[in-house]
């Protein structure tokens, strides 16, 4: 968020305190002076400046968690999870009772609370770092250490045989530019997905390679869950198999993947030069170069479900577009902002029936924060309502960009949730 953005976010703070009394003002400015003895802890991978605001906060995203909404226990609310992993921080609290330590989890990371935040503060980012301290002094709610363990081991969330057993998936052409990643969860649950991925950029003519033979997880579920550690060890591997395939460009079909690759690398210590973009966001490109053309009617009507982490950290914008949304104007080559809706708008036939929480407004399908690992009930109630939701727009089909999202709404009610590439791809074949 620009500097011109954040005062415009928060300037009604500065008109609360331009109104108060000198007394309240002076409390105000003695607050701010003396803050640093609440925050600055040692050894604490969350950032306690942050997490004391969302602390003290109004609570005004409660209405937006989805973990608040289908548990119905206040316990769970953003800033209430925030007091109690404060406290846990600061050892008011022991982190080693599990049912406290359970409450930094009980968060689908889906940032919808920081869409509303007037401090733009992300609590599913905080008790993400929450969960990393809990790993490092090796407590565990059920089922997280044991789902770690089993990624370190078959190098994917589901088996070794994951990337390996589909012979075509495995594309090497010579001197590549492109490393096409495909997820854990798409190699796994939508292989459909990933043929028309790789037939849609043969049609492009990219010069690509998947390296499945070789492949692993990003790691990251394993970042989201607090294993950071782990973490690295994955990065090191992933990265050494990117430099050593030669390319410029990695696409991944997974936002999570993209995000982990692009951002959570780097934030340890992992910096890389590649450029990093979702499979949606490099079609988009394509299609604005004049590179895939679009040239065969689809004739069918989608609602599409906007998975959190693309609209979220990938496209965010500063504000909730409520003006012009042609995608023609939202999009471009640099930003990316909402790279699904420009493709939507250049597939002929094609008829976008917006579900009403969309865009940045979009609502969970669950599976964000791993949460169907360790909390399934809630995971799939928060799904259920999610799939009545685009269910009710009655269109022909319901499309997604994110193969956890896709599998999920699957899961929980959708007959077929289709991925972009596979709408994409019934515009380009004949």
């Amino acid at each position: 968020m620009g500097f011109i953005d954040k005062i415009k976010k928060y300037k009604w703070i500065a008109k609360v305190i331009l109104t108060t009394s000198w007394a309240d003002k002076k409390k105000i400015i003695s607050g701010f002076k003396n803050a640093d003895q609440y925050y600055e802890i040692e050894n604490t991978k969350t950032n306690m400046k942050d997490l004391l605001k969302c602390t003290l906060c109004p609570n005004m995203c409660r209405f937006e968690c989805p973990s608040l909404r289908v548990t119905q226990k206040e316990m769970y609310a953003p800033a209430t999870k925030a007091r109690i992993s404060y406290h846990m921080e600061r050892g008011d609290i022991p982190m080693s009772d599990l049912h406290s330590a359970e409450v930094p989890y009980i968060c689908t990371n889906c940032d919808g609370c920081q869409t509303w935040c007037p401090m733009d503060i992300s609590a599913g980012d905080l008790l993400r770092g929450v969960r990393a301290d809990l790993v490092a002094q090796d407590i565990y709610i059920p089922g997280v250490k044991e789902f770690e363990e089993k990624v370190v081991t078959a190098k994917t969330a589901f088996t070794e045989s994951t990337f390996s057993s589909n012979p075509d998936f495995n594309v090497n052409m010579e001197n590549p530019n492109v490393f096409y990643y495909t997820g854990c969860v798409m190699a796994e649950k939508k292989p459909e997905a990933v043929k028309a991925n790789i037939e849609i950029l043969k049609f492009a003519g990219v010069s690509f390679c998947t390296h499945t033979d070789k492949r692993q997880c990003c790691s990251g579920p394993l970042y989201t869950l607090g294993f950071d550690e782990t973490v690295k060890k994955f990065a090191e591997q992933n990265l050494a198999l990117f430099d050593e395939s030669g390319v410029e460009v990695i696409i991944a079909d997974c936002p999570a993947c993209v995000n982990t690759i692009k951002n959570t690398y780097r934030e340890l210590g992992y910096d890389h030069d590649y450029k990093v973009m979702t499979t949606g966001q490099y079609y988009a490109q394509l299609i604005k170069q004049g590179k895939l053309k679009l040239e065969h009617p689809v004739n069918i009507s989608i609602t599409y479900h906007d998975p959190c982490i693309l609209v979220r950290k990938l496209e965010r914008q500063p504000f909730i577009d409520t003006g012009n949304l042609d995608p023609e104007l939202r999009y471009n080559g640099e930003n990316e902002l909402d790279s699904s809706r420009y493709i939507f708008s250049k597939i002929p036939g094609l008829e976008l029936k917006d579900v009403f929480l969309h865009g940045q407004q979009t609502q969970c399908c669950g599976r964000g924060g791993v949460s169907h690992v360790h909390h399934p009930e809630i995971s799939d109630k928060i799904g259920k309502q999610r799939v009545k939701q685009l269910k009710d727009m009655n269109a022909d089909e319901i499309v997604s960009a994110c193969p956890a999202c896709e599998e999920g709404l699957n899961y929980n009610g959708v007959e077929l949730c289709l991925d972009i590439g596979e709408v994409l791809l019934k515009a380009i074949r004949k």
